[in-house]
């Protein structure tokens, strides 16, 4: 008796049956059948067959129909406890006319169609009463002359998705996005049938999340959202734009140097395994403010030790985090297995990857300011034995151009370099291993002959850093857009100078060098070993050695050395075994750094570059051209004035500059 009665209680709650009595309560409530639906679960769908109506016990459900004009479902009301929805579809035996999904877990009371009939039959003062009740609902329905309207107080309302649509447009054409749910992007509209405004929309959606969202329209009043736009959303806003102060990263870093220790005592997580969790979990997990703190703090860490590279790794028992610094990874730290899926998760969200998909490797961008500092993040995952390994690539922005005097140490090297890229036409090659400076090289090569009379244009995979008076161009395999497609605008689009990121496929190697005979000058990255080399990869590339002799101005091979710790740098007398093996003198004095504070107690800070440079003569081009292999080549190079990159580093070594040990791990030191 006391479920029935639990029933009678909550229909008494109902705007359809409140105004029955108690008798008649107790009847209906026998045939109610109770039913519970998990969030984001449709309960009816429109356009279905009416054989049942509803009536919410406890939870929230939203009201959609499809609006055939715009092709997107509109929100038009949103019901909670007490509401009823179904049943004009279970009186009139229509399809339903909308559809209704549980935006929370939502407890319902079902009354079928056989139930509903068979109660009006034996009970007709049940049915008198609904009719009288389902008579006004229907001269209320007629009488509203537009959808349903939800009020702004009613939404849900997410900070990092309301400054989505600039404060001016949000005006300009009454809309605002609100929240992100279900797969779509909540757009709150006072005219939904203007289309420019959902255009405007789709676009800086598109602008801000890198690709199309789905759009679920709400309609609200206009007194309604101007009244938001004047007082709430000045409150929610205004942390979000007022002027960010300059951040020092030092004093950051320094008041969360107790925040791992805390982290680790914060976080609570499942120890089951990885395909136990949910994904609803895992996204909650993700977004919890200890993790978020962690994930901060990785990031931060690295840029004050200014890494170039941040890799999450999984191990068997736990996920290490190591640092590239100076070209060298060092362990940072060594978390839980139970941070694992929490955090990787967490870098995938703020890279707008899919944390669903873990078979997979992805690519991702993160973009972060600190006051007027912008710095880039490229971030990819791919899937390892125990778990997903990410590695981030740290991109500063305003570490654009350092001048080619600043990288080349030696002056008649650097001098050589001025010389080729001052040449009217031509191709330079920028060889050298992943990480080796070649795109620091070629923006500072660039900045140099950047000049308003000149057209230069850049393709790149990505574009990592943005150049004042360079049209850059980035490449888009999923859309056709390849370097060789790129080339082949450029050279229709009056260019003097171009740079091709990499030359990765024949294809994009013969457009290079077509373009280098064709009076343009042209630079690009190759993988080779060093600067003789180079024509041989060309070769195997499927290019003629008589087109690569005519094209080619020159050949820049490089290397990056740690370069020694200025604050604890010392002299010393090396071995003379050592000296005699690298030949040098035996009164050469080196140096070394003995580790200190500013060192992180390396010895090293920063690195400086290695240059192995190569400028086609006359000798060298019959050469290349008769299809000479490399030693040969190397031998007319040395002849000419080559420093290969043994000599460079020696010069480094005598300068004090770096140490023997970096000599031994860069370059190949022949006796």
């Amino acid at each position: 008796m006391s479920a029935v009665m639990d029933r009678v209680s909550s229909l008494k709650n109902t705007e359809l049956f409140r105004a029955l009595e108690d008798g008649d309560l107790e009847k209906l409530s026998t045939k109610l059948r109770e039913r519970v639906y998990p969030p984001n679960t449709a309960i009816v769908r429109e356009g279905a067959s009416g054989d049942a109506m509803f009536i919410i016990k406890n939870g929230q459900v939203e009201v959609k129909k499809r609006e055939q004009n715009l092709g997107v479902d509109l929100t038009i009301a949103t019901l909670g406890m007490g509401a009823c929805f179904g049943e004009m579809a279970l009186l009139t035996g229509k399809p339903r006319s909308a559809t209704v999904i549980a935006i929370a877990a939502t407890e319902l009371f079902v009354l079928e169609k056989k139930d509903f009939d068979s109660l009006l039959l034996e009970h007709p003062s049940i049915s008198i009463s609904i009719n009288k009740i389902v008579a006004e609902r229907i001269e209320e329905m007629n009488t509203q002359k537009t959808m349903g309207v939800v009020s702004m107080q009613t939404l849900r309302l997410d900070p990092d998705f309301i400054t989505v649509i600039p404060e001016p447009i949000a005006v300009k054409y009454k809309m605002l996005a609100t929240s992100y749910g279900n797969g779509s992007l909540t757009l709150a509209m006072v005219n939904p049938q203007d289309i420019l405004a959902l255009d405007e929309a789709r676009k800086l959606i598109k602008a801000k999340f890198t690709k199309s969202m789905a759009i679920d329209q709400v309609i609200v009043t206009d007194d309604d959202f101007k009244q938001f736009m004047e007082g709430e959303y000045k409150t929610i806003t205004k942390p979000l734009v007022e002027e960010k102060p300059e951040v020092n990263l030092d004093d950051f870093l320094d008041s969360m140097d107790h925040i791992q220790s805390d982290i680790m005592k914060d976080v609570e997580f499942d120890d089951g395994q990885e395909d136990d969790s949910g994904i609803t979990d895992l996204a909650r997990e993700a977004e919890g403010a200890p993790i978020i703190r962690l994930t901060n703090n990785i990031i931060a860490m690295a840029l004050k030790k200014g890494a170039s590279d941040i890799h999450i790794e999984p191990m068997e028992r736990g996920l290490r985090v190591r640092y590239r610094i100076d070209g060298v990874l060092r362990e940072e730290m060594m978390l839980p297995k139970k941070v694992q899926l929490p955090l990787i998760s967490r870098v995938k969200i703020i890279s707008k990857l899919d944390i669903t998909e873990r078979r997979l490797p992805q690519d991702g961008r993160i973009t972060i300011k600190l006051g007027s500092k912008s710095v880039d993040f490229r971030v990819s995952t791919v899937p390892t034995k125990f778990g997903e390994k990410i590695c981030t690539r740290i991109l500063d922005k305003t570490n654009t151009t350092m001048g080619l005097d600043k990288l080349i140490s030696h002056v008649p090297v650097l001098d050589l370099v001025r010389d080729m890229i001052k040449k009217p036409y031509g191709i330079i090659y920028v060889t050298g291993p992943t990480g080796s400076g070649k795109s620091t090289t070629l923006y500072s090569c660039l900045a140099e002959i950047n000049d308003i009379g000149v057209n230069i244009s850049t393709v790149e995979d990505p574009v990592e850093y943005d150049l004042e008076g360079v049209n850059q161009v980035q490449v888009n395999s999923d859309i056709g857009l390849d370097f060789a497609r790129v080339l082949r605008a450029f050279l229709r689009q009056d260019p003097d100078i171009i740079l091709v990121g990499e030359t990765r496929d024949t294809e994009t190697a013969k457009i290079a060098v077509e373009a280098a005979l064709t009076g343009h000058l042209v630079f690009t990255t190759l993988h080779a070993n060093d600067a003789p080399s180079t024509f041989m990869r060309l070769t195997e590339m499927g290019i003629e050695p008589f087109l690569i002799s005519t094209s080619v101005i020159g050949i820049v091979a490089q290397r990056l050395v740690r370069r020694i710790c200025g604050k604890c740098k010392e002299s010393y007398t090396p071995d003379p075994m050592i000296l005699k093996y690298l030949g040098l003198s035996e009164d050469t004095i080196l140096h070394k750094g003995k580790g200190c504070d500013v060192c992180s107690g390396t010895g090293y800070k920063g690195r400086v570059g290695v240059y192995e440079v190569l400028m086609i003569n006359e000798e060298l081009r019959h050469l290349i051209a008769e299809g000479a292999d490399t030693l040969a080549i190397r031998d007319a190079a040395v002849r000419s004035g080559m420093k290969a990159l043994k000599e460079y580093c020696l010069i480094l070594l005598t300068e004090g500059l770096t140490t023997v040990d970096e000599v031994l791990r860069t370059v190949a030191v022949q006796n």
